[in-house]
């Protein structure tokens, strides 16, 4: 086994050691040739060589600790959160090419990592200690920040890119074949409609938004639709989240009369802004006292509205809110297509990948996959059966 690839299999423990041997020392003979160049003499070598191996001992300390922390510690296996993937076939084979791309990235994010992350820590230290210099730094601790900060833009600057070209390739072949198996279904970059949800003011004002997940196609008999979506509004500390959560559109078995929102109850300042906010939609009054105090409805058609909105539709859709994985849910039927948005809860972000360090075909990972797959899909039987033709001709799901 040659030296080469004994480097290349170095692991992150290993990288985190190495740059803090090599910070430390960086770190040392700076401070050292800063103390002895300010004060000429006996007391300048002497506070520079201590005042040096103190910070230099602490960096390398930090550097120990980092790796210490990142050695794999046994775990037992988890049970797998949702249905067992099939492996095999195309998939086995995706999944074989994957692992090959994985550990050249690996090795390639490795390479850069050892170059870029000392070099950007020794950056960081220069610029603390002309800061120092200045006067514009207190004392040792700032020069400790520089240099960390350094560090840690060497790392994003060597890793982000490979691994985030990964992340994406790896969703983009296994996703859809993982989707496959509950169906006629397949995974694909989102494009939100975002103009519909503007016009009929279903969230508050946006400006920005995140979407990179769509599960589409043919579920139960019945185009589906499932975006994971976020909406933000400002930027900087002032940004804020109006929306973070899915997008489940339903083709109906049946076209429907005009236009119904139906929002959760904002109270009386916002059922007020809402009712001038035209666009040919008015409040329509809900019969049922219960439904009535949590949510608000709006629609072109008084008649159609209250058609949509049977008995059964208001108390499956209360309950919609009621497992805590999800908030209070928003609907808008328009056309042959019924729209349910609903805000996470204690759901995190689905259809997240295994990262470049772990293994193609782990079998934790594809199994979390799959169950956000199979957790998604039971969104989509909660919206089918929102509508009674829908859950009238839905085939059994899968």
């Amino acid at each position: 086994m040659n030296d080469n690839a004994g480097r290349g299999r170095r692991g992150p423990a290993g990288l985190a050691l190495s740059a803090g041997l090599v910070l430390g020392a960086l770190a040392f003979f700076a401070i050292a040739v800063s103390s002895i160049s300010h004060t000429p003499g006996i007391g300048g070598w002497l506070g520079g060589i201590l005042g040096g191996g103190f910070v230099g001992l602490l960096v390398a300390g930090a550097g120990a600790w980092a790796a210490m922390a990142l050695i794999p510690k046994p775990t037992a296996p988890a049970a797998p959160p949702g249905r067992e993937p099939v492996i095999g076939g195309t998939l086995e084979q995706t999944l074989a090419e994957l692992e090959a791309i994985r550990l050249r990235t690996r090795q390639q994010i490795g390479a850069r990592q050892r170059l870029f992350i000392p070099l950007c820590a020794a950056a960081g230290l220069i610029l603390g200690l002309i800061s120092l210099m200045r006067g514009d730094q207190d004392g040792i601790f700032d020069l400790l920040k520089f240099t960390a900060a350094g560090a840690g833009v060497g790392w994003f600057w060597a890793s982000h890119k490979l691994s985030e070209a990964y992340r994406r390739l790896y969703k983009e072949r296994v996703l859809p074949q993982l989707a496959s198996q509950f169906g006629a279904l397949t995974y694909r970059q989102a494009a939100p409609d975002l103009d519909t949800l503007r016009r009929h003011r279903l969230f508050d004002d946006f400006d920005g938004w995140t979407c990179e997940d769509e599960i589409v196609g043919d579920y139960r008999g019945l185009g589906l639709s499932i975006v994971e979506l976020k909406l933000t509004h400002g930027s900087g500390k002032e940004q804020r989240t109006v929306f973070n959560g899915l997008l489940t559109t339903v083709t109906l078995p049946r076209n429907l009369k005009g236009t119904t929102v139906v929002l959760p109850d904002r109270g009386v300042f916002g059922n007020l802004r809402d009712r001038l906010a035209g666009g040919g939609v008015e409040r329509v009054v809900i019969e049922d006292p219960v439904f009535e105090k949590a949510y608000e409805v709006y629609g072109t058609d008084q008649i159609a509205a209250r058609a949509l909105l049977t008995p059964a539709f208001m108390e499956r859709f209360r309950k919609l809110a009621e497992g805590g994985r999800f908030g209070a849910p928003i609907a808008l039927a328009q056309d042959a297509r019924l729209l349910l948005a609903q805000p996470k809860g204690s759901v995190g972000n689905l259809f997240e990948p295994p990262s470049y360090r772990q293994p193609a075909a782990g079998r934790d990972a594809l199994s979390a996959l799959s169950a956000d797959i199979e957790h998604v899909l039971a969104v989509a039987d909660a919206v089918i059966d929102l509508d009674y033709a829908a859950r009238a001709q839905a085939a059994p799901a899968p």
